[in-house]
């Protein structure tokens, strides 16, 4: 089984090879990434199949736009439709983990449990299902089942890979004006993706925002 591993951490990298190489089972490492557009540029020269994927990634550039989480979710599988990925995150808000899903990911493992849970979740995929780590599952399930939840996302908010961003964007320090001219939209349209996620996470404030987006690792 080919796989590409796209982390910005070289550690992190080197430690999954690690568990992939020392499995017992056919996982090929055929290519390595540490950001979005490096990974896009990747797979495009590549033949893989599976990829290993960091949800949250820093800009690659001053000023840039990070393509990861759900926009980089978006993109894959625009690109590539049937390939299957494995998202590592460490959060654990139940409105993200859901768009997760929405935008492509066919397995999220939750990073604390990666040895555990990783070769599991590839074997997963590799059948052609769907696999949430434990405790995510637990999170997600409520009054479902956790594959209820990752079929119908039915239940409880949903962020679209827009308000993501936005919401990211803003806690990391920058003015709606700046998020408008960096995602190519109005300002008008930044600060109702901005309300609108608020409003689904429950939040009142720019200080719950910004306590919201510390917690659950969206900026770092």
């Amino acid at each position: 089984m080919r796989v590409v591993i796209a982390d910005d951490h070289e550690v992190v990298r080197i430690g999954l090879r690690t568990i992939l190489d020392h499995s017992g089972e056919d996982y090929e490492v055929v290519g390595q990434a540490d950001g979005g557009a490096e990974l896009l540029e990747v797979l495009a020269h590549t033949a893989c199949d599976v990829v290993i994927l960091d949800f949250l990634m820093p800009d690659e550039q001053q000023g840039a736009v990070a393509l990861d989480g759900v926009a980089l979710l978006h993109e894959m599988r625009r690109r590539h439709p049937r390939l299957p990925i494995v998202v590592l995150t460490t959060l654990r808000n139940s409105a993200i983990l859901r768009s997760m899903y929405q935008e492509g990911a066919d397995a999220v493992v939750e990073k604390t449990h990666v040895v555990h849970e990783l070769l599991l979740a590839l074997r997963t995929v590799r059948n052609g299902r769907t696999y949430v780590s434990k405790h995510l599952g637990e999170q997600l399930a409520g009054e479902y089942t956790a594959r209820a939840q990752v079929d119908g996302a039915k239940a409880g908010p949903q962020l679209s890979k827009r308000e993501v961003e936005v919401i990211r964007m803003f806690a990391q320090g920058r003015s709606i004006t700046e998020i408008a001219t960096l995602t190519h939209r109005s300002v008008k349209t930044v600060s109702r993706q901005k309300r609108s996620a608020m409003e689904k996470l429950g939040l009142s404030s720019d200080g719950q925002l910004f306590e919201y987006s510390r917690t659950h690792g969206l900026v770092g």
